[in-house]
């Protein structure tokens, strides 16, 4: 999605008909992709989530199937874009999707209905992560509010571990489930 068809020379319109489909040869490395990295080897230095051509192709497609993970995935992003082009897609809608990405936001919402786990929210500030080293009770699963599932997610077990795993987690913002 995000590349887009930066290197496709053949007509939208007859895309879906392409035998091996458009993607060329594909693998997904095991480690982190360098987003800066990516972002400038883009040819067209776009700042858009969608690469060249990503909106004609899914605007000529009967439905989109969101496979999505992550920031510009999972939190929406893509299907409001997709509601505001009417684009009709798989999966939740956008509101939806915005909610479940923040773990704070969605206990609140249904904790009146299900049972829900017993870890909290923290909002915090570099200057009070001592102060949360010592208040917390150990080992505990550290993780920031809004992002995909497994991103900055720490198992702490001592409080040199959980002061990392928090200054870790203020790179994603100053919210963390413990």
């Amino acid at each position: 999605m995000f590349m887009g068809l930066e290197d496709y020379d053949g007509r939208l319109d007859d895309i879906f008909d392409v035998p091996d489909g458009f993607c060329g040869d594909y693998s997904v490395a095991e480690a982190e992709p360098d987003l800066a990295a990516v972002r400038a080897s883009r040819k067209d230095q776009s700042r858009s989530m969608f690469g060249p051509g990503v909106l004609d192709v899914c605007a000529k497609a009967d439905v989109v199937f969101l496979a999505l993970h992550g920031t510009c995935g999972e939190d929406g992003r893509v299907q409001a874009a997709f509601d505001l082009l009417g684009i009709p897609y798989t999966g939740a809608g956008y509101l939806s999707s915005a909610i479940a990405m923040d773990k704070d936001l969605t206990k609140r919402l249904v904790s009146e209905y299900v049972i829900t786990p017993q870890w909290r929210t923290v909002r915090y500030t570099a200057d009070e992560i001592g102060k949360l080293v010592s208040e917390t009770k150990l080992p505990c699963v550290v993780k920031p509010v809004a992002n995909g599932s497994s991103v900055g997610v720490s198992i702490a077990h001592t409080g040199a571990e959980l002061k990392t795993a928090l200054e870790v987690c203020l790179q994603f913002g100053a919210q963390v489930v413990l």
